[in-house]
């Protein structure tokens, strides 16, 4: 509980030494603005990466952040699809004909998610707000070759 307590008290702190408040920004003039400023229209990442685009790079950032759907060889079968409606949607990118040629298409679906079903199953997140642009280039060199490097179906 005392813990709690000093937290707060130190969040208190930090907020009255703050020089203006969020509500009363001072304008250069000297006068005040009681309106807030607009947000930015698109926002972006906040960070770059500092990792060079690469496939191995990519096989990574896939394995954190993709997998869990996508499943480890791209093929739909990540854990988290038990959890998925019937309706659910997830190709199989260890096919090549699902990456080839759709560059642009495939990073635009990766940094702005997937939306093309009613709720619940809006299939994919957005990643522009977790990954840095040259992280999902990685990304996509990494797709680029998964289906040379997907181990063969058993069935």
């Amino acid at each position: 509980m005392g813990t709690r307590i000093s937290f707060i008290g130190l969040l208190m702190a930090g907020a009255m030494l703050t020089p203006t408040s969020v509500f009363s920004q001072e304008k250069s003039d000297g006068a005040t603005d009681s309106s807030l400023s607009a947000p930015s229209p698109v926002p972006m990442p906040y960070f770059t990466s500092v990792i060079e685009v690469s496939a191995e790079n990519g096989r990574l950032i896939y394995s954190e952040n993709c997998s869990v759907c996508h499943g480890l060889f791209g093929r739909g079968d990540g854990p988290r699809v038990s959890s998925f409606g019937e309706y659910q949607y997830i190709p199989d990118l260890s096919d090549g004909y699902i990456i080839e040629g759709r560059d642009e298409e495939i990073m635009e679906e990766i940094s702005e998610g997937l939306n093309r079903l009613e709720p619940p199953a809006i299939i994919m997140p957005q990643f522009k707000y977790i990954l840095a642009r040259s992280d999902i280039e990685s990304v996509l060199e990494y797709l680029k070759i998964l289906p040379e490097i997907a181990p063969p179906l058993i069935e």
